[in-house]
């Protein structure tokens, strides 16, 4: 080979060796490769208007009512009151068979100041029931009642008059069940005898209700224990129950 040849090759391989390499290309211009899908939008869960929505409120409990104090009369409501007697009787007809005869009326009355500050020291008014008016299943027997035995056609009003308390708790509680005595003054016909009555009572809101029971004897007011020859025998010994509701008057 001519040396002029050799010279011009060389030459070659020396420019081929010094021009620079053709350019890598960089991260940061790499085209990105075309996504499948374009990414899905997200849709608001509500579109936002002007109108506010409404936030719930708990509600806070009403402020309870303030307890009664002071004096309040009270009187017994006639509507929702009864007083019953109860005696034992001996049908002598009818093989001795034993029953129990039960009168009722609801014609009473009676006032109460109640002192709401000191309960035990509440002022009892006079209770009166028109005994010409207890009703039985027998109309034979109450008209035998009215004009003979407890002879109420003539005096037909009894009368109860408190004279003490006892035993009653000394901190009552709203619609708590409470029970206490009274000891008073019972008139029947024209005889007057002192009674104790057992009292369970209760005070609901403004209602006062309860139950008052007394065991009397009938020879002890002058009254000589029912009989008929023959017929009907009455045991000596009254079971009253007054059953009772008295509201505030003012």
């Amino acid at each position: 080979m001519r040396p002029l040849t050799l010279g011009l090759l060389g030459l070659a391989l020396v420019l081929a060796a010094c021009a620079p390499a053709a350019p890598t290309e960089s991260p940061a211009t790499a085209t990105l490769p075309t996504p499948t899908s374009a990414p899905a939008t997200i849709a608001p869960t509500a579109a936002l208007t002007d109108t506010p929505i409404p936030v719930p409120v708990t509600e806070l409990p009403s402020p309870t009512a303030a307890a009664p104090s002071g004096i309040v009369p009270y009187a017994i409501d006639p509507s929702r009151t009864t007083v019953q007697y109860s005696v034992e009787e001996t049908f002598l007809n009818d093989n001795n068979r034993l029953a129990t005869a039960i009168g009722r009326t609801s014609e009473v009355r009676g006032t109460l100041k109640l002192n709401f500050d000191d309960p035990a020291k509440s002022e009892f008014g006079e209770f009166t029931v028109d005994i010409s008016t207890l009703r039985s299943d027998s109309s034979r027997r109450d008209n035998a009642i009215r004009r003979r035995w407890l002879e109420s056609a003539t005096y037909p009003i009894a009368t109860f008059v408190v004279r003490s308390v006892e035993g009653f708790p000394p901190n009552p509680q709203p619609g708590q069940d409470i029970t206490f005595k009274l000891v008073g003054d019972l008139t029947v016909r024209t005889t007057t005898r002192t009674v104790t009555w057992d009292v369970t009572a209760r005070l609901d809101n403004e209602t006062l209700s309860g139950t008052a029971t007394t065991f009397i004897m009938m020879a002890d007011f002058g009254v000589e224990p029912p009989s008929i020859a023959g017929i009907l025998r009455v045991k000596d010994g009254v079971t009253l129950t007054l059953n009772f509701v008295m509201l505030p008057t003012q």
